[in-house]
């Protein structure tokens, strides 16, 4: 099995910084949770980014969907997935939860 096919999830753990005053995260919040995660996966796939923005390289996210169902709140630990959908030359795709 490929490290493209492999399924991949972070653990993340909401802190307090992550919510507003009742404890549920703030909705931009979430976005960042994804960023760690397509993060991490990129340096399973053997992209780490500090080293590819030394050769000016860098990994831009051109637009993004989101469907809120619950709130998460503070001290949950999340798994947040990042999959791989599409691999083209210059550009990825991927489905996150």
């Amino acid at each position: 099995m490929n490290t493209l096919s492999q399924p991949f999830a972070l653990p993340c753990r909401v802190y307090y910084e992550d919510t507003d005053a009742g404890g549920i995260v703030y909705y931009v919040n979430y976005l960042k949770f994804m960023e760690r995660a397509r993060t991490e996966r990129l340096r399973r796939m053997g992209f780490i980014q500090s080293q590819l923005a030394q050769d000016n390289l860098l990994f831009v996210v051109h637009s993004c969907e989101a469907r809120y169902h619950a709130p998460a709140r503070l001290d949950d630990e999340l798994s947040v997935s990042a999959e791989v959908v599409e691999l083209n030359r210059a550009s990825l795709r991927f489905r996150q939860q």
